[in-house]
């Protein structure tokens, strides 16, 4: 069965993407789900205008993972059974569209083809949800509490992973033109592989799993091929190690101007790991990134992207290069030890 995926945040922007999309193949059903307080699970499939089914199920786990594979993988099985060669899937608020396909493949292997993921959303939105630093759950995305990811970060993760990107309307919310249009220009910085289009003349992608994989590593950087005026983002590089305790002060210092800061570092006293830095708006993680490679990707090296609309060059890269290690320090096998226990 080949699938389109739409993730979102957004309901409203969510229905309105699979509605469309679906409508450019008739006779192509949409399932809908959503999650509500409780773990009540409730299912709606759409053909054409036609609401041809609605159930709701109580999970006894309430989480999104459990959706895709107690709930959602039935009903597409079903419906291949009952004839149909395509779908159109539209995930829970908050549900990451890698979890539902890995939740699919693992299921029902070889039942289903992702041909594309798309990522719908309001362009005026995209800002302040990176700048969120509520949870998912205390904003009121999804109903489950232990839930706590900040919008933000769902919002870059689902952009990295995306093909598709599509900007929508609401009847409902007012629409700000300004706000919009930094919005484009913000996304278009954020995920250049994936070109922003309306959704009433949106071409989709090709969704590949193995380089969606690979550009939502932690450390990858992606670098649009022109600035997406305000916005820009600056490309730093040092090929010493740095001082662990100096660098985690100039980061912070630095991410707080930056809407989106990614990369790999080379910290002193750890030559074999590579430090991965994720952030997005107000949150920012370092983690272990695996070990370096003798050649390619992970070079051993410090190399940080960071995107924003009032980014000083000058100033970040003062920063970051204090932090590497002076010849003196190079030369001091006790700094060395000691970096690996601050």
């Amino acid at each position: 069965m080949h699938l389109v995926i739409i993730t979102s945040l957004d309901a409203l922007s969510r229905n309105n993407a699979a509605s469309l999309l679906a409508g450019r193949s008739p006779g192509t059903p949409v399932v809908l789900h959503d999650l509500l307080d409780g773990g009540l699970v409730t299912r709606r499939i759409h053909l054409g205008e036609q609401l041809i089914e609605r159930e709701s199920t109580m999970l006894e786990h309430g989480c999104l993972s459990c959706t895709v594979r107690f709930d959602l993988a039935p009903a597409l099985l079903r419906l291949a059974r009952d004839g149909a060669d395509r779908a159109v899937v539209a995930l829970p608020p908050g549900t990451t569209a890698e979890n539902a396909i890995d939740g699919l493949h693992a299921t029902a292997p070889g039942a289903f083809t992702v041909g594309t993921v798309a990522f719908a959303l309001r362009p005026e939105d995209v800002e302040d949800q990176v700048w969120d630093h509520h949870t998912l759950f205390a904003s009121g995305y999804t109903a489950v509490p232990e839930d706590s990811r900040t919008p933000g970060e769902f919002v870059m993760g689902e952009l990295l992973f995306a093909d598709t990107v599509l900007a929508t309307t609401s009847d409902v919310l007012p629409s700000d033109a300004v706000l919009a249009a930094r919005g484009r220009q913000l996304i278009g910085e954020l995920a250049p592989h994936a070109p922003l289009s309306p959704i009433g003349d949106a071409t989709l992608g090709t969704h590949d799993y193995a380089s969606a994989q690979a550009r939502s590593r932690p450390g990858v950087v992606l670098m649009p091929a022109a600035p997406s005026a305000p916005f820009r983002t600056v490309e730093h590089r040092i090929a010493r190690p740095l001082h662990p305790q100096r660098f985690r002060t100039a980061l912070g210092a630095i991410a707080e101007g930056c809407c989106f800061v990614r990369g790999s570092v080379w910290i002193a006293g750890m030559p074999d790991t590579r430090i991965a830095v994720h952030g997005v708006g107000p949150r920012i993680s370092l983690g272990n990134g695996g070990t370096w490679t003798k050649h390619g990707e992970w070079c051993r090296g410090t190399h940080l992207a960071l995107t924003g609309d009032e980014l000083d060059d000058d100033d970040i890269t003062r920063l970051l290069d204090a932090c590497a290690l002076t010849d003196e320090e190079l030369g001091s096998s006790a700094t060395l030890q000691q970096s690996t226990h601050n």
